[in-house]
């Protein structure tokens, strides 16, 4: 018994161009700020992990560090317990340029792991 026809794909296709159709006025319809009529600019979060003494280049608008290891780590001097964080954001179109120095408390890997999640423009 054959399930998927010609005409069940045709009904599939109909629908996602219906989604897509719906999704593509949306975004016309909300390109811009109800409350300040500005243009609302496109970005997505990148997660990435650091496990050794590292520099860390920022290019983004918000940067937010979080120790998710068992070790200390320091970023630019500042001290992170286990399970601490610290975010630097940035204002609306603003650009942190910043060279971030990552030192873990121990050389060993065991124990470190630093979680870097970084705001980008596309």
């Amino acid at each position: 018994m054959k399930i998927h026809t010609a005409e069940v794909e045709d009904k599939l296709k109909v629908k996602y161009q219906q989604q897509l159709s719906e999704r593509q006025r949306y975004e016309q319809e909300n390109k811009y700020s109800k409350s300040t009529g500005r243009a609302f600019q496109k970005f997505y979060i990148e997660t990435k992990f650091f496990y050794t003494n590292t520099k860390i280049s920022s290019d983004c608008n918000d940067i937010t560090f979080l120790n998710t290891g068992t070790t200390n780590v320091e970023v630019e001097g500042i001290l992170l317990l286990p399970n601490q964080s610290l975010r630097i954001q940035g204002n609306v179109g603003e650009l942190d340029t910043t060279q971030y120095q990552i030192n873990f408390a121990t050389l060993v890997s065991t124990g470190n792991k630093l979680a870097v999640l970084r705001k980008l423009y596309t």
